[in-house]
């Protein structure tokens, strides 16, 4: 397009399988800036882009369409703020009390930065002031936990769960990964794989991380990450729990937040199944992700429900069990072959 001479380019409001929504409304994913690491130098767009809004785009289409001029004017300005910029996790703790399991750990969290459109109200202010909420009622009702109880706000999730992600490679293991030139031009995650998991100390210590991060719906049941083992657990824990709504216990693995760092990592990580709202349709990395998208009896509930997952996990005998131990070096080989066979068939991310 660049050597086509395109001056700039306009696309229509539009977030993952939704097209486009109304009423104003602008989608400014990642996906509009032609790549998931514009935001890094080297990868930066060379020709400007925005997002119009749908009723706004249709219209020059229409226009174009019946072959009449049309003219637009942009002023677009964007910077670096630079190459190495710092980023923060803010972490805090309530200590544990039982001898032999204070240096165990239940952890509770949100990512607390948003993305450009808006201020992020729904992804993620509303996990993290439920994630907050969690520590001041348990810190309220002066709770004793045997296990020490840590929340952490995520930096970076946006950007591909940066800060977790830096976390666990700090306290719980890496993923040797390749470093041929041409792996170096990806980012981290996405170079292949050349070693098992090395793993810390810490990585046994950790007993479940517990995740919101689908807008501000109310909490209906628990994905299980495919990890079978803790379903009969988690069911005698949603038992009190049924006149508030939670009923509903997925297997499935489910993607896109700060749980996976966990789950990547060897240790049960969870996100809760929610009540989805307007936060696919309208508010999901759009200008409408705001305060007033928030449902506060929403969030009480989440409060709640997610206080006594945590609660319950610092206070049992056991860790909860885990699921097979990752070993991504082994599923990337397994996938080598596919690829004379099925073209496209690469390893994905995590």
């Amino acid at each position: 397009m660049a050597d086509e001479l395109v001056a700039a380019i306009i696309l229509p409001s539009r977030d993952g399988e939704n097209s486009g929504g109304s009423g104003g409304t602008i989608f400014d994913d990642n996906g509009a800036n032609l790549g998931f690491t514009v935001y890094q130098r080297d990868h930066a767009s060379t020709i400007p882009v925005a997002v119009a809004a749908i009723e706004n785009y249709g219209r020059v289409y229409r226009l174009l369409r019946a072959n009449v001029p049309v003219t637009l004017e942009l002023n677009i300005e964007t910077r670096f703020a630079g190459d190495r910029e710092h980023g923060f996790n803010t972490v805090a703790e309530i200590p544990g009390t039982d001898p032999k399991l204070k240096d165990e750990l239940v952890m509770v969290g949100g990512h607390l930065d948003s993305w450009a459109s808006a201020t992020g109200a729904t992804d993620n202010g509303a996990g993290t002031v439920v994630a907050m909420e969690v520590m001041r009622v348990l810190n309220t009702l002066h709770v004793k936990p045997r296990r020490t109880i840590r929340i952490a706000l995520w930096t970076g999730e946006e950007q591909g769960l940066l800060g977790s992600r830096g976390y666990a490679a700090q306290h719980f293991g890496t993923i040797p990964r390749s470093s041929d030139p041409d792996q170096l031009r990806l980012p981290e995650f996405a170079r292949k794989v050349t070693g098992p998991i090395q793993v810390k100390p810490e990585q046994a210590l950790v007993s479940g991380y517990f995740n919101v991060d689908n807008g501000s719906g109310r909490l209906r049941g628990i994905y299980l990450q495919e990890n079978g083992a803790v379903e009969a657990i988690f069911r005698q824990w949603m038992e009190p729990l049924k006149d508030v709504g939670m009923t509903a216990i997925s297997l499935n693995n489910t993607g896109g937040t700060d749980h996976l760092s966990f789950d990547a990592m060897g240790i049960p990580g969870f996100q809760f199944v929610q009540d989805p709202l307007d936060y696919d349709s309208r508010t999901h990395h759009s200008n409408m992700d705001t305060y007033e998208r928030l449902q506060p009896d929403d969030l009480v509930q989440a409060a709640f429900v997610e206080a006594v997952f945590v609660y319950n996990t610092a206070m049992r005998d056991k860790m909860l069990p885990r699921k097979a131990f990752p070993h991504p070096e082994l599923e990337q080989q397994l996938r080598e072959p596919l690829k004379n066979v099925m073209p496209g068939t690469e390893a994905p991310s995590e």
